[in-house]
């Protein structure tokens, strides 16, 4: 019984240690948004602030097609690995847009990538789509594209990920 107490006094000690080292170091208030920590973070009354790599825009004419963040490795936020692109992708609706139109990709970033890769993902397996002029076209055959973006700056690498459904 007192080996039970002591490890549960000791238990919720190093509890509070560690929120009173983070929420009294330079790392508190500094919780990036979409890490392992925010949730956290969130219950305990620390400041998520909301810094990431740039997520590209993607629309198809007038229409903004959802991106979601994928894995990153960018300056002092460090590097994030997601889940492949199925599952990051599984309960999300797609946007819905014509076969062949044009979808475009840009960036709101002082710099452009030095890179951009745009990959279909079937069955698990993606397939490098050519860009032109930072544009693709949409599959002229009826069903879900999923597809994942990667671009390099100077700064990092960042990628993410969007479904479409060609109608």
């Amino acid at each position: 019984m007192r080996r039970k107490r002591t490890l549960i006094i000791a238990f919720t000690g190093f509890l509070g240690l560690l929120v009173v080292f983070l929420y009294f170091t330079p790392f508190a208030g500094n919780i990036v948004e979409h890490t392992r920590f925010q949730g956290y973070a969130r219950n305990i009354g620390i400041k998520i602030i909301k810094k990431s790599p740039p997520l590209p825009n993607v629309t198809s004419g007038q229409t903004q097609i959802p991106v979601i963040q994928s894995t990153y490795c960018w300056g002092n936020l460090g590097c994030a690995d997601y889940a492949d692109v199925e599952t990051m992708l599984k309960r999300v609706t797609p946007t819905t847009i014509s076969p062949k139109e044009d979808i475009e990709i840009s960036f709101e970033y002082k710099t452009a990538p030095s890179s951009l890769i745009i990959q279909q993902y079937v069955d698990g397996k993606p397939t490098q789509i050519p860009l032109q002029g930072g544009s693709f076209k949409a599959p002229k055959e009826k069903g879900i594209y999923k597809y994942g973006i990667s671009a390099d700056f100077s700064k990092g690498d960042t990628s993410s990920v969007f479904v479409i459904e060609v109608r």
